[in-house]
Protein backbone atom coordinates (compact mmCIF):
# COMPACT_ATOMS: atom_id res chain seq x y z
CA UNK A 1 0.00 0.00 0.00
CA UNK A 2 1.30 3.43 -0.94
CA UNK A 3 -0.21 6.42 0.82
CA UNK A 4 0.37 9.68 -0.95
CA UNK A 5 1.95 12.07 1.50
CA UNK A 6 4.26 9.44 3.00
CA UNK A 7 7.88 8.83 1.94
CA UNK A 8 6.84 6.19 -0.59
CA UNK A 9 4.82 8.75 -2.57
CA UNK A 10 6.14 10.38 -5.70
CA UNK A 11 4.19 13.61 -5.17
CA UNK A 12 2.50 14.92 -2.10
CA UNK A 13 -1.25 15.43 -2.00
CA UNK A 14 -3.31 15.25 1.15
CA UNK A 15 -6.39 13.03 1.25
CA UNK A 16 -5.33 10.55 -1.47
CA UNK A 17 -4.40 6.91 -0.76
CA UNK A 18 -3.41 4.17 -3.22
CA UNK A 19 -3.36 0.45 -2.43
CA UNK A 20 -2.28 -2.19 -4.95
CA UNK A 21 -2.33 -5.92 -4.39
CA UNK A 22 -1.43 -7.97 -7.44
CA UNK A 23 1.14 -5.65 -9.00
CA UNK A 24 4.75 -6.76 -8.44
CA UNK A 25 6.16 -3.25 -8.50
CA UNK A 26 4.82 0.03 -7.20
CA UNK A 27 3.35 2.57 -9.61
CA UNK A 28 4.64 5.89 -10.74
CA UNK A 29 2.18 8.49 -9.48
CA UNK A 30 1.33 12.00 -10.63
CA UNK A 31 -1.31 14.19 -9.01
CA UNK A 32 -2.89 17.29 -10.56
CA UNK A 33 -5.06 19.70 -8.62
CA UNK A 34 -8.43 20.86 -10.02
CA UNK A 35 -7.10 24.08 -11.51
CA UNK A 36 -4.33 22.36 -13.43
CA UNK A 37 -6.54 19.41 -14.36
CA UNK A 38 -9.20 21.61 -15.94
CA UNK A 39 -6.53 23.18 -18.14
CA UNK A 40 -4.81 19.94 -19.13
CA UNK A 41 -7.71 17.50 -19.53
CA UNK A 42 -10.94 17.63 -21.52
CA UNK A 43 -13.97 18.34 -19.37
CA UNK A 44 -16.26 15.35 -18.75
CA UNK A 45 -19.58 15.18 -20.61
CA UNK A 46 -22.56 13.02 -19.67
CA UNK A 47 -23.40 10.43 -22.30
CA UNK A 48 -26.94 9.27 -23.12
CA UNK A 49 -26.99 6.56 -20.46
CA UNK A 50 -26.04 9.08 -17.78
CA UNK A 51 -28.67 11.69 -18.61
CA UNK A 52 -30.93 12.33 -15.66
CA UNK A 53 -34.11 14.36 -15.37
CA UNK A 54 -33.84 17.80 -16.93
CA UNK A 55 -30.33 19.06 -17.64
CA UNK A 56 -27.36 16.95 -16.52
CA UNK A 57 -23.93 18.54 -16.09
CA UNK A 58 -20.61 16.91 -15.16
CA UNK A 59 -17.44 18.35 -13.66
CA UNK A 60 -14.23 17.30 -11.98
CA UNK A 61 -14.79 16.99 -8.24
CA UNK A 62 -11.33 15.86 -7.13
CA UNK A 63 -7.69 15.95 -8.07
CA UNK A 64 -6.64 13.83 -11.03
CA UNK A 65 -4.37 10.94 -10.08
CA UNK A 66 -2.28 9.34 -12.84
CA UNK A 67 -1.02 5.83 -12.03
CA UNK A 68 1.41 3.82 -14.17
CA UNK A 69 2.31 0.30 -13.09
CA UNK A 70 5.39 -1.34 -14.59
CA UNK A 71 3.72 -4.77 -14.43
CA UNK A 72 0.22 -4.24 -15.85
CA UNK A 73 -0.86 -7.88 -15.88
CA UNK A 74 -3.74 -8.62 -13.50
CA UNK A 75 -3.94 -5.18 -11.96
CA UNK A 76 -6.21 -4.77 -8.99
CA UNK A 77 -5.86 -1.64 -6.91
CA UNK A 78 -7.92 0.76 -4.81
CA UNK A 79 -7.66 4.51 -4.88
CA UNK A 80 -9.17 6.56 -2.04
CA UNK A 81 -9.97 10.21 -2.68
CA UNK A 82 -11.56 12.77 -0.40
CA UNK A 83 -14.07 15.26 -1.82
CA UNK A 84 -15.83 18.25 -0.35
CA UNK A 85 -19.66 17.93 -0.49
CA UNK A 86 -20.51 21.00 1.58
CA UNK A 87 -21.22 23.11 -1.50
CA UNK A 88 -23.65 20.63 -3.09
CA UNK A 89 -26.93 22.21 -4.17
CA UNK A 90 -30.04 20.84 -2.51
CA UNK A 91 -31.98 21.60 -5.71
CA UNK A 92 -29.92 19.12 -7.73
CA UNK A 93 -29.52 15.39 -7.74
CA UNK A 94 -25.79 14.83 -7.18
CA UNK A 95 -24.01 11.60 -8.06
CA UNK A 96 -20.24 10.95 -7.89
CA UNK A 97 -18.53 8.31 -9.97
CA UNK A 98 -14.95 7.12 -10.38
CA UNK A 99 -13.87 7.58 -13.98
CA UNK A 100 -10.68 7.19 -15.94
CA UNK A 101 -9.46 9.30 -18.82
CA UNK A 102 -9.14 7.48 -22.16
CA UNK A 103 -6.56 9.16 -24.37
CA UNK A 104 -7.71 7.13 -27.37
CA UNK A 105 -11.23 8.58 -27.29
CA UNK A 106 -10.46 11.78 -25.34
CA UNK A 107 -13.37 11.00 -23.02
CA UNK A 108 -13.91 10.07 -19.41
CA UNK A 109 -15.26 6.56 -18.86
CA UNK A 110 -16.36 4.54 -15.84
CA UNK A 111 -15.49 1.25 -17.54
CA UNK A 112 -13.06 -0.82 -15.47
CA UNK A 113 -13.78 1.04 -12.23
CA UNK A 114 -16.17 0.61 -9.35
CA UNK A 115 -17.19 3.35 -6.92
CA UNK A 116 -17.76 2.93 -3.20
CA UNK A 117 -18.88 5.75 -0.93
CA UNK A 118 -17.10 5.75 2.39
CA UNK A 119 -17.27 7.74 5.59
CA UNK A 120 -18.04 11.43 5.79
CA UNK A 121 -16.83 14.06 8.23
CA UNK A 122 -17.65 17.80 8.27
CA UNK A 123 -18.95 17.80 4.73
CA UNK A 124 -16.09 15.74 3.36
CA UNK A 125 -16.62 12.22 2.01
CA UNK A 126 -14.04 9.58 1.11
CA UNK A 127 -14.74 7.68 -2.12
CA UNK A 128 -12.93 4.47 -3.05
CA UNK A 129 -12.22 3.71 -6.69
CA UNK A 130 -11.53 0.04 -7.46
CA UNK A 131 -9.88 -0.12 -10.87
CA UNK A 132 -7.91 -2.60 -12.97
CA UNK A 133 -5.95 -0.58 -15.53
CA UNK A 134 -3.37 2.17 -15.95
CA UNK A 135 -4.50 5.73 -16.65
CA UNK A 136 -5.55 8.96 -14.95
CA UNK A 137 -8.40 8.74 -12.44
CA UNK A 138 -10.73 11.28 -10.83
CA UNK A 139 -14.08 11.63 -9.10
CA UNK A 140 -16.63 13.05 -11.54
CA UNK A 141 -19.68 14.88 -10.15
CA UNK A 142 -22.92 14.56 -12.14
CA UNK A 143 -25.57 17.11 -11.21
CA UNK A 144 -29.07 16.81 -12.64
CA UNK A 145 -32.46 18.31 -11.88
CA UNK A 146 -34.49 16.64 -9.17
CA UNK A 147 -37.47 14.97 -10.79
CA UNK A 148 -40.79 16.08 -9.31
CA UNK A 149 -43.06 13.02 -9.31
CA UNK A 150 -46.01 14.70 -7.59
CA UNK A 151 -47.77 15.49 -10.88
CA UNK A 152 -47.31 12.00 -12.28
CA UNK A 153 -48.56 10.48 -9.03
CA UNK A 154 -51.63 12.73 -8.96
CA UNK A 155 -52.26 12.02 -12.64
CA UNK A 156 -52.16 8.26 -12.05
CA UNK A 157 -54.56 8.47 -9.09
CA UNK A 158 -57.06 10.71 -10.91
CA UNK A 159 -56.82 8.60 -14.06
CA UNK A 160 -57.74 5.56 -11.97
CA UNK A 161 -60.88 7.34 -10.77
CA UNK A 162 -61.51 8.39 -14.34
CA UNK A 163 -61.34 4.80 -15.57
CA UNK A 164 -63.67 3.53 -12.81
CA UNK A 165 -66.41 6.11 -13.46
CA UNK A 166 -66.16 5.80 -17.25
CA UNK A 167 -66.64 2.05 -16.88
CA UNK A 168 -69.69 2.58 -14.63
CA UNK A 169 -71.18 5.03 -17.12
CA UNK A 170 -70.79 2.56 -19.98
CA UNK A 171 -72.31 -0.30 -17.99
CA UNK A 172 -75.33 1.81 -17.00
CA UNK A 173 -76.21 2.62 -20.63
CA UNK A 174 -74.70 0.16 -23.13
CA UNK A 175 -76.47 -3.07 -22.00
CA UNK A 176 -79.94 -1.51 -22.38
CA UNK A 177 -81.37 -1.17 -25.87
CA UNK A 178 -83.77 1.64 -24.96
CA UNK A 179 -80.75 3.82 -24.13
CA UNK A 180 -78.03 2.82 -26.60
CA UNK A 181 -80.40 3.17 -29.59
CA UNK A 182 -80.83 6.88 -28.90
CA UNK A 183 -78.55 8.78 -31.18
CA UNK A 184 -76.99 11.14 -28.64
CA UNK A 185 -76.60 8.49 -25.95
CA UNK A 186 -74.96 6.16 -28.46
CA UNK A 187 -72.44 8.86 -29.31
CA UNK A 188 -71.75 9.53 -25.63
CA UNK A 189 -71.15 5.83 -24.98
CA UNK A 190 -68.60 5.73 -27.81
CA UNK A 191 -66.93 8.80 -26.29
CA UNK A 192 -66.70 7.07 -22.91
CA UNK A 193 -65.29 3.89 -24.48
CA UNK A 194 -62.52 5.75 -26.32
CA UNK A 195 -61.63 7.76 -23.20
CA UNK A 196 -61.62 4.62 -21.05
CA UNK A 197 -59.22 2.80 -23.39
CA UNK A 198 -57.11 5.94 -23.82
CA UNK A 199 -56.56 6.45 -20.08
CA UNK A 200 -55.73 2.77 -19.56
CA UNK A 201 -53.12 2.82 -22.31
CA UNK A 202 -51.75 6.16 -21.06
CA UNK A 203 -51.04 4.65 -17.63
CA UNK A 204 -49.42 1.60 -19.23
CA UNK A 205 -47.27 3.79 -21.50
CA UNK A 206 -46.02 5.74 -18.48
CA UNK A 207 -44.30 2.59 -17.17
CA UNK A 208 -41.98 2.43 -20.20
CA UNK A 209 -38.97 4.63 -20.96
CA UNK A 210 -38.28 6.29 -24.29
CA UNK A 211 -35.49 3.80 -24.97
CA UNK A 212 -37.84 0.84 -24.69
CA UNK A 213 -38.88 -0.95 -27.87
CA UNK A 214 -42.52 -0.90 -26.76
CA UNK A 215 -42.55 2.89 -26.43
CA UNK A 216 -43.27 3.75 -30.07
CA UNK A 217 -46.31 1.44 -30.62
CA UNK A 218 -47.76 2.35 -27.22
CA UNK A 219 -47.47 6.07 -27.92
CA UNK A 220 -49.20 5.64 -31.29
CA UNK A 221 -52.07 3.71 -29.63
CA UNK A 222 -52.54 6.39 -26.96
CA UNK A 223 -52.38 9.11 -29.61
CA UNK A 224 -54.99 7.27 -31.69
CA UNK A 225 -57.45 6.68 -28.82
CA UNK A 226 -57.46 10.31 -27.65
CA UNK A 227 -57.92 11.53 -31.22
CA UNK A 228 -60.90 9.15 -31.50
CA UNK A 229 -62.32 10.62 -28.29
CA UNK A 230 -62.06 14.21 -29.53
CA UNK A 231 -63.64 13.15 -32.83
CA UNK A 232 -66.65 11.71 -30.97
CA UNK A 233 -66.94 14.95 -28.98
CA UNK A 234 -67.21 16.89 -32.26
CA UNK A 235 -69.87 14.47 -33.47
CA UNK A 236 -71.84 15.01 -30.24
CA UNK A 237 -71.53 18.80 -30.53
CA UNK A 238 -72.82 18.75 -34.10
CA UNK A 239 -75.74 16.57 -33.01
CA UNK A 240 -76.68 18.98 -30.22
CA UNK A 241 -76.42 21.94 -32.59
CA UNK A 242 -78.66 20.18 -35.11
CA UNK A 243 -81.28 19.31 -32.48
CA UNK A 244 -81.36 22.62 -30.63
CA UNK A 245 -80.07 25.53 -32.70
CA UNK A 246 -81.06 24.17 -36.09
CA UNK A 247 -84.19 22.40 -34.87
CA UNK A 248 -86.72 24.14 -37.12
CA UNK A 249 -84.79 23.26 -40.28
CA UNK A 250 -83.93 19.71 -39.20
CA UNK A 251 -87.32 18.80 -37.71
CA UNK A 252 -88.77 15.79 -39.46
CA UNK A 253 -85.56 15.15 -41.42
CA UNK A 254 -83.89 11.93 -40.37
CA UNK A 255 -80.56 10.57 -41.56
CA UNK A 256 -80.89 6.86 -40.87
CA UNK A 257 -77.16 6.34 -41.33
CA UNK A 258 -76.00 9.30 -39.21
CA UNK A 259 -74.64 7.19 -36.34
CA UNK A 260 -72.99 4.76 -38.76
CA UNK A 261 -71.24 7.66 -40.48
CA UNK A 262 -69.98 8.96 -37.13
CA UNK A 263 -68.86 5.44 -36.15
CA UNK A 264 -66.79 4.97 -39.30
CA UNK A 265 -65.41 8.52 -39.39
CA UNK A 266 -64.45 8.79 -35.71
CA UNK A 267 -62.64 5.45 -35.56
CA UNK A 268 -60.93 5.61 -38.96
CA UNK A 269 -59.87 9.23 -39.60
CA UNK A 270 -57.45 9.41 -36.60
CA UNK A 271 -55.80 6.21 -37.81
CA UNK A 272 -55.12 7.76 -41.22
CA UNK A 273 -53.68 10.88 -39.53
CA UNK A 274 -51.31 8.91 -37.27
CA UNK A 275 -50.08 6.57 -40.01
CA UNK A 276 -49.48 9.53 -42.32
CA UNK A 277 -47.53 11.40 -39.64
CA UNK A 278 -45.40 8.37 -38.79
CA UNK A 279 -44.58 7.66 -42.43
CA UNK A 280 -43.59 11.30 -42.93
CA UNK A 281 -41.34 11.24 -39.85
CA UNK A 282 -39.69 8.02 -41.03
CA UNK A 283 -39.18 9.35 -44.54
CA UNK A 284 -37.53 12.56 -43.31
CA UNK A 285 -35.07 10.62 -41.17
CA UNK A 286 -35.37 9.30 -37.63
CA UNK A 287 -32.01 10.75 -36.56
CA UNK A 288 -32.88 14.32 -37.55
CA UNK A 289 -36.55 14.41 -36.47
CA UNK A 290 -37.30 11.35 -34.33
CA UNK A 291 -40.91 10.37 -33.79
CA UNK A 292 -40.15 9.53 -30.14
CA UNK A 293 -37.89 11.83 -28.10
CA UNK A 294 -36.87 12.29 -24.50
CA UNK A 295 -39.56 14.90 -24.02
CA UNK A 296 -42.50 15.05 -21.67
CA UNK A 297 -46.11 15.75 -22.66
CA UNK A 298 -46.05 19.39 -21.54
CA UNK A 299 -43.00 21.44 -22.34
CA UNK A 300 -39.63 20.21 -23.51
CA UNK A 301 -38.04 19.24 -20.20
CA UNK A 302 -35.54 16.47 -20.87
CA UNK A 303 -36.55 13.22 -19.24
CA UNK A 304 -36.90 9.56 -20.07
CA UNK A 305 -40.64 9.91 -20.64
CA UNK A 306 -42.11 7.91 -23.49
CA UNK A 307 -44.00 10.38 -25.67
CA UNK A 308 -44.22 11.94 -29.15
CA UNK A 309 -41.39 14.18 -30.26
CA UNK A 310 -41.60 17.60 -31.88
CA UNK A 311 -42.79 18.55 -34.45
CA UNK A 312 -44.85 15.37 -34.82
CA UNK A 313 -46.73 15.84 -31.56
CA UNK A 314 -48.05 19.09 -33.03
CA UNK A 315 -48.74 17.89 -36.55
CA UNK A 316 -50.33 14.57 -35.65
CA UNK A 317 -51.82 15.24 -32.23
CA UNK A 318 -51.97 18.70 -30.64
CA UNK A 319 -53.09 20.82 -33.62
CA UNK A 320 -55.95 18.44 -34.63
CA UNK A 321 -57.15 18.38 -31.02
CA UNK A 322 -57.04 22.18 -30.68
CA UNK A 323 -58.96 22.62 -33.95
CA UNK A 324 -61.66 20.19 -32.79
CA UNK A 325 -61.94 21.92 -29.40
CA UNK A 326 -62.20 25.30 -31.13
CA UNK A 327 -65.13 23.98 -33.20
CA UNK A 328 -66.72 22.55 -30.04
CA UNK A 329 -66.45 25.93 -28.32
CA UNK A 330 -68.23 27.69 -31.18
CA UNK A 331 -71.05 25.12 -31.20
CA UNK A 332 -71.26 25.20 -27.39
CA UNK A 333 -71.74 28.98 -27.37
CA UNK A 334 -74.53 28.74 -29.94
CA UNK A 335 -76.30 25.94 -28.06
CA UNK A 336 -75.82 27.65 -24.67
CA UNK A 337 -77.37 30.84 -26.04
CA UNK A 338 -80.61 29.01 -26.93
CA UNK A 339 -80.71 27.09 -23.63
CA UNK A 340 -80.22 30.21 -21.53
CA UNK A 341 -82.79 32.12 -23.54
CA UNK A 342 -85.32 29.30 -23.16
CA UNK A 343 -84.58 29.07 -19.43
CA UNK A 344 -85.85 32.61 -18.98
CA UNK A 345 -89.30 31.68 -20.24
CA UNK A 346 -91.06 31.32 -16.89
CA UNK A 347 -88.87 28.66 -15.24
CA UNK A 348 -89.92 27.98 -11.63
CA UNK A 349 -86.73 26.14 -10.65
CA UNK A 350 -84.19 28.93 -10.94
CA UNK A 351 -81.30 28.20 -13.26
CA UNK A 352 -80.43 24.70 -12.04
CA UNK A 353 -81.81 23.02 -15.15
CA UNK A 354 -79.79 25.26 -17.44
CA UNK A 355 -76.67 24.63 -15.34
CA UNK A 356 -77.13 20.85 -15.60
CA UNK A 357 -77.62 21.06 -19.35
CA UNK A 358 -74.55 23.25 -19.91
CA UNK A 359 -72.42 21.08 -17.62
CA UNK A 360 -73.46 17.98 -19.55
CA UNK A 361 -72.73 19.58 -22.91
CA UNK A 362 -69.32 20.90 -21.81
CA UNK A 363 -68.33 17.43 -20.58
CA UNK A 364 -69.51 15.89 -23.85
CA UNK A 365 -67.58 18.45 -25.90
CA UNK A 366 -64.34 17.86 -23.88
CA UNK A 367 -64.02 21.60 -23.29
CA UNK A 368 -61.70 21.19 -20.24
CA UNK A 369 -58.97 20.01 -22.64
CA UNK A 370 -58.49 23.61 -23.78
CA UNK A 371 -56.53 24.19 -20.54
CA UNK A 372 -53.63 22.25 -22.08
CA UNK A 373 -52.96 25.16 -24.44
CA UNK A 374 -52.42 27.46 -21.45
CA UNK A 375 -49.55 25.36 -20.10
CA UNK A 376 -47.27 26.97 -22.67
CA UNK A 377 -47.32 30.20 -20.61
CA UNK A 378 -43.98 29.83 -18.87
CA UNK A 379 -44.63 31.69 -15.62
CA UNK A 380 -48.04 30.01 -15.18
CA UNK A 381 -47.13 26.60 -16.62
CA UNK A 382 -46.99 24.83 -13.27
CA UNK A 383 -50.40 26.12 -12.17
CA UNK A 384 -52.10 25.25 -15.47
CA UNK A 385 -50.45 21.82 -15.50
CA UNK A 386 -52.02 21.04 -12.14
CA UNK A 387 -55.36 22.47 -13.28
CA UNK A 388 -55.25 20.35 -16.45
CA UNK A 389 -54.48 17.19 -14.45
CA UNK A 390 -57.35 17.85 -12.03
CA UNK A 391 -59.96 18.85 -14.61
CA UNK A 392 -59.25 16.03 -17.04
CA UNK A 393 -59.00 13.58 -14.14
CA UNK A 394 -62.52 14.51 -13.05
CA UNK A 395 -63.98 14.12 -16.55
CA UNK A 396 -65.09 10.54 -15.85
CA UNK A 397 -66.98 11.35 -12.62
CA UNK A 398 -68.63 14.37 -14.28
CA UNK A 399 -69.75 12.22 -17.22
CA UNK A 400 -71.22 9.67 -14.81
CA UNK A 401 -73.19 12.39 -13.05
CA UNK A 402 -74.41 13.96 -16.31
CA UNK A 403 -75.13 10.82 -18.32
CA UNK A 404 -76.51 8.65 -15.50
CA UNK A 405 -77.47 10.59 -12.35
CA UNK A 406 -79.07 13.53 -14.21
CA UNK A 407 -81.05 11.19 -16.49
CA UNK A 408 -84.23 10.16 -14.70
CA UNK A 409 -84.98 7.20 -16.96
CA UNK A 410 -81.42 5.84 -16.64
CA UNK A 411 -81.17 6.16 -12.86
CA UNK A 412 -84.70 4.79 -12.44
CA UNK A 413 -83.78 1.77 -14.56
CA UNK A 414 -80.70 1.10 -12.41
CA UNK A 415 -82.70 1.17 -9.18
CA UNK A 416 -85.44 -0.91 -10.80
CA UNK A 417 -82.95 -3.70 -11.51
CA UNK A 418 -82.24 -3.81 -7.78
CA UNK A 419 -85.95 -3.79 -6.95
CA UNK A 420 -85.76 -0.28 -5.50
CA UNK A 421 -87.00 3.16 -6.37
CA UNK A 422 -84.53 6.06 -6.64
CA UNK A 423 -84.53 8.53 -3.74
CA UNK A 424 -86.44 11.74 -4.27
CA UNK A 425 -83.33 13.95 -4.40
CA UNK A 426 -82.19 12.08 -7.52
CA UNK A 427 -85.45 12.74 -9.34
CA UNK A 428 -85.75 16.22 -10.83
CA UNK A 429 -88.82 18.23 -9.77
CA UNK A 430 -91.85 17.99 -12.00
CA UNK A 431 -92.66 20.90 -14.21
CA UNK A 432 -95.25 23.27 -12.75
CA UNK A 433 -96.66 24.22 -16.13
CA UNK A 434 -100.24 23.54 -15.05
CA UNK A 435 -100.09 26.76 -13.05
CA UNK A 436 -101.19 29.64 -15.25
CA UNK A 437 -98.51 32.19 -15.90
CA UNK A 438 -97.96 34.98 -18.32
CA UNK A 439 -95.17 33.19 -20.12
CA UNK A 440 -97.03 29.90 -20.25
CA UNK A 441 -100.25 31.45 -21.50
CA UNK A 442 -98.44 33.34 -24.23
CA UNK A 443 -96.60 30.22 -25.41
CA UNK A 444 -99.52 27.76 -25.13
CA UNK A 445 -101.00 26.80 -28.51
CA UNK A 446 -104.52 28.15 -28.96
CA UNK A 447 -106.74 26.92 -31.77
CA UNK A 448 -109.25 29.31 -33.20
CA UNK A 449 -111.81 27.71 -35.49
CA UNK A 450 -113.91 29.71 -37.94
CA UNK A 451 -116.50 28.62 -40.49
CA UNK A 452 -115.48 29.23 -44.06
CA UNK A 453 -117.72 31.73 -45.88
CA UNK A 454 -120.39 30.22 -48.16
CA UNK A 455 -121.07 31.47 -51.67
CA UNK A 456 -124.38 32.96 -50.47
CA UNK A 457 -124.56 36.69 -49.93
CA UNK A 458 -124.99 36.23 -46.20
CA UNK A 459 -122.03 35.63 -43.91
CA UNK A 460 -121.97 32.45 -41.85
CA UNK A 461 -121.48 33.08 -38.13
CA UNK A 462 -118.15 32.17 -36.60
CA UNK A 463 -118.16 29.19 -34.33
CA UNK A 464 -115.73 29.30 -31.41
CA UNK A 465 -114.29 26.01 -30.15
CA UNK A 466 -112.99 25.93 -26.61
CA UNK A 467 -109.76 23.95 -26.05
CA UNK A 468 -110.32 20.59 -24.43
CA UNK A 469 -109.45 20.63 -20.74
CA UNK A 470 -106.94 17.87 -19.99
CA UNK A 471 -106.79 15.82 -16.85
CA UNK A 472 -104.45 16.94 -14.07
CA UNK A 473 -102.16 13.98 -14.61
CA UNK A 474 -101.70 15.03 -18.25
CA UNK A 475 -100.93 18.66 -17.56
CA UNK A 476 -97.92 17.83 -15.41
CA UNK A 477 -95.65 16.08 -17.89
CA UNK A 478 -92.41 14.42 -17.19
CA UNK A 479 -89.46 16.65 -17.97
CA UNK A 480 -87.33 15.78 -20.92
CA UNK A 481 -83.76 16.84 -21.52
CA UNK A 482 -81.10 16.86 -24.16
CA UNK A 483 -80.21 13.23 -23.46
CA UNK A 484 -83.69 11.67 -23.62
CA UNK A 485 -86.33 11.38 -26.33
CA UNK A 486 -85.26 14.21 -28.54
CA UNK A 487 -82.81 12.06 -30.48
CA UNK A 488 -84.83 8.84 -30.89
CA UNK A 489 -85.54 7.55 -34.37
CA UNK A 490 -87.90 10.18 -35.66
CA UNK A 491 -89.15 8.04 -38.50
CA UNK A 492 -90.68 5.68 -35.93
CA UNK A 493 -92.24 8.36 -33.74
CA UNK A 494 -95.97 8.44 -33.30
CA UNK A 495 -95.96 11.54 -31.15
CA UNK A 496 -94.62 15.01 -31.92
CA UNK A 497 -93.73 16.99 -28.82
CA UNK A 498 -94.50 20.65 -29.26
CA UNK A 499 -94.42 22.90 -26.22
CA UNK A 500 -96.30 21.10 -23.45
CA UNK A 501 -98.97 19.39 -25.54
CA UNK A 502 -98.50 15.90 -27.01
CA UNK A 503 -100.25 15.56 -30.35
CA UNK A 504 -100.57 12.14 -31.94
CA UNK A 505 -99.61 12.06 -35.60
CA UNK A 506 -102.02 9.23 -36.32
CA UNK A 507 -104.91 10.68 -34.37
CA UNK A 508 -107.22 12.82 -36.51
CA UNK A 509 -109.27 15.46 -34.71
CA UNK A 510 -112.96 15.70 -35.69
CA UNK A 511 -113.56 18.52 -38.14
CA UNK A 512 -116.64 20.11 -39.58
CA UNK A 513 -117.21 20.50 -43.25
CA UNK A 514 -116.47 23.87 -44.76
CA UNK A 515 -114.54 24.95 -41.67
CA UNK A 516 -111.22 26.79 -41.90
CA UNK A 517 -108.75 26.27 -39.02
CA UNK A 518 -106.49 29.19 -38.16
CA UNK A 519 -103.20 28.73 -36.28
CA UNK A 520 -103.10 31.67 -33.94
CA UNK A 521 -99.57 30.79 -32.71
CA UNK A 522 -98.12 31.44 -36.16
CA UNK A 523 -100.20 34.60 -36.47
CA UNK A 524 -98.96 35.83 -33.08
CA UNK A 525 -95.38 35.02 -34.01
CA UNK A 526 -95.70 37.04 -37.20
CA UNK A 527 -97.19 39.95 -35.28
CA UNK A 528 -94.39 39.80 -32.72
CA UNK A 529 -91.82 39.76 -35.50
CA UNK A 530 -93.29 42.87 -37.01
CA UNK A 531 -93.29 44.55 -33.60
CA UNK A 532 -89.64 43.60 -33.02
CA UNK A 533 -90.33 41.61 -29.83
CA UNK A 534 -88.63 38.43 -28.58
CA UNK A 535 -90.15 35.36 -30.17
CA UNK A 536 -87.70 32.75 -28.90
CA UNK A 537 -90.46 30.75 -27.24
CA UNK A 538 -92.45 30.53 -30.47
CA UNK A 539 -89.38 29.86 -32.60
CA UNK A 540 -88.01 27.09 -30.33
CA UNK A 541 -91.05 25.32 -28.79
CA UNK A 542 -88.90 22.25 -28.01
CA UNK A 543 -86.23 24.03 -25.95
CA UNK A 544 -88.07 23.98 -22.58
CA UNK A 545 -88.25 20.20 -22.88
CA UNK A 546 -84.61 19.87 -23.93
CA UNK A 547 -83.39 21.85 -20.95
Amino acid sequence: RCRLGNPCSHRRSSGINAEYGSAKTGPSVAVFDKTSANKMFIAPVADESEQGFGTTTQQLDSEIVSLEFGDSDGLDFELEMEVDTSTDSSLKKNERTCKSYRSSTLKWSSEGCETEKGTSDSGKVIYTCKCNHNTSFAIILSASDIEDTSQSTASTILNSFNIAFLFLTIMCILPFKQFRTRRLMGIQVQLCISLLLGHIMFIITGTFSSSSGACKPLVMIVQYLFLVAIAWSVCASVTLYDKIVNALKSYGKVDKHYFLKCLIGCWSSPLVLIIGTFITATTMGIDETPYITRSALIGDVQSDTCWIGSPWKWVGFMIPIYLCILLNIVLFVMVARIIIKAGKQGSSHGHMREFKALLSISATACLPWIIASLTSISFLAQAFQWLFIIVTGLQGPVMFICFVIFQEDVITNIFKLAGQTPPEFLIPPKSSKSTPSKAASSAAPVTKVTIAPQPQPSTTPVKQVEPVQQEDNDTVKEEENIYSKVDENEDKKSVANLGDVAVSKDATAPVDDDVTYENTVATAAEEDTEAGTNISAASYPHVPQLV
